[in-house]
């Protein structure tokens, strides 16, 4: 692994990073903000979209967050119905999850609105695309590195000093 030699190579990642971040997601937060989901509602839509069935647990580990506030956006989005939740036969604490028909259409009209606009962003880099894809793919893969070895969020703890 690399270091980072000066701090001015890291701050020019971190301007460049958040730069591209505020370009692209602009787009998607009119989206959002239209379907009146939050975006950690969106991301959960998206990973039971990407893997139906997902329980719980697995969703947070996903998403890197505690079981308890996956929970929570959850059954938000379970009281919209949004999403489904079916009992696994071989834990009744675990429950599968599944977008509703209303969630799969709401996922589709987000992405369909969003994908458009990331093909005109691929047709302005011309030439470059492929240095960029690269360079994203390197982006994603050092990120999922870095998670691997991050400790796991501990759960919240209620005020008797119990799990939430």
């Amino acid at each position: 692994m690399i270091c980072v030699e000066n701090e001015d190579d890291s701050l020019l990642f971190r301007r460049a990073y958040w730069q591209v971040v505020r370009e692209l997601d602009t787009e998607r937060l009119r989206e959002w903000e239209r379907s009146r989901v939050t975006l950690p509602q969106l991301r959960v839509l998206f990973h039971i979209r990407k893997s139906p069935g997902i329980t719980t647990a697995d969703l947070a580990r996903l998403l890197g967050i505690t079981i308890s506030t996956t929970s929570g956006l959850v059954i938000k989005l379970a009281d919209r119905g949004l999403v489904q939740r079916v009992a696994v036969p071989d834990d009744r604490r675990q429950a599968a999850l599944y977008l509703t028909d209303a969630a799969s259409v709401l996922v589709s009209e987000i992405s369909d609105t969003w994908r458009p606009f990331l093909v005109h962003v691929a047709e302005e880099l011309g030439n470059d695309l492929d240095s960029v894809t690269l360079a994203l793919e390197r982006i994603a893969a050092a990120a999922a590195r870095v998670r691997a070895v991050e400790p796991p969020l501990p759960e919240p703890e209620a005020a008797d000093g119990a799990p939430a």
